[in-house]
């Protein structure tokens, strides 16, 4: 009996905040085997207070943690300074070649899997998806169509909807 193969992936719950995403990138990090490592990060919810300012720092701060943690894909989806931040901080800290990218929307992010073949996960591979409000399952299910994998959930371990 042949198994389709599989990625497994680590999902926020809806709306994931900055401090969320660290300790899920933590998550990631371990949960790190034979296949590459993805993070796929929007726009994420911050305490109340903050300054806009202080939100970009935040999401600066996290694509950091990104590349320190060896997380061998970074994407970072949407047009906002924070978004544009997060991706900064990535390769600011040493993120090169193509390991860390922006696209603004999940459309064009689902679609990279088309364009590029290094965006291209693979099975084996574990992908965190963290978001406020973006529609992040959606390049899941895009991406898991195109490479014929099916989407295992990391909490549960069982063969979940993409």
């Amino acid at each position: 009996m042949m198994t389709t193969p599989s990625v497994t992936v680590i999902r926020g719950n809806p709306p994931v905040s900055v401090d969320d995403a660290r300790l899920l990138l933590r998550r990631l990090a371990e949960s790190a085997g034979a296949g590459r490592t993805w993070a796929v990060i929007a726009e994420l919810a911050s305490p109340a207070g903050l300054t806009e300012n202080q939100r970009v720092v935040e999401h600066d701060l996290l694509g950091r943690l990104a590349v320190r943690l060896a997380v061998d894909k970074t994407l970072c989806v949407g047009d906002s300074r924070s978004v544009h931040a997060l991706h900064q901080g990535a390769v600011m800290e040493g993120s090169w070649g193509d390991e860390a990218r922006i696209v603004a929307t999940a459309d064009e992010a689902a679609g990279l899997a088309d364009i590029d073949q290094d965006w291209r996960p693979a099975a084996g591979d574990v992908i965190l998806l963290a978001t406020a409000t973006a529609d992040l399952d959606a390049v899941i299910a895009a991406w898991s169509e195109r490479g014929g994998w099916r989407v295992v959930d990391a909490t549960t371990g069982e063969e979940a909807a993409p």
